[in-house]
């Protein structure tokens, strides 16, 4: 798994919506690269953080997109 795929799957991942398969190999990724473990804590605490607010209220789509495409151009630049 490379660090594109594993960013594009962390919402799957967190909602438990990907295969078993899958999973593992996100996980075994998270665990050998600093840069996606990284993206991965951030991104998990901004949903985590944003369901605590009362009323939970839910991240939207649009911000979801520009959060992951801040983390990729930060950690994984062209």
């Amino acid at each position: 798994m490379n660090c594109r795929i594993c960013s594009k799957l962390l919402q799957e991942y967190l909602e438990d919506s990907i295969s078993e398969e899958l999973i593992s190999e996100l996980n075994e990724h998270l665990k050998e690269c600093r840069s996606c473990e990284i993206f991965f804590r951030t991104y998990s605490l901004t949903v985590r953080l944003s369901q605590r607010i009362e009323p939970p209220c839910c991240v939207s789509s649009d911000k979801i997109e520009r959060l992951t495409s801040l983390l990729n151009e930060r950690l994984f630049p062209k």
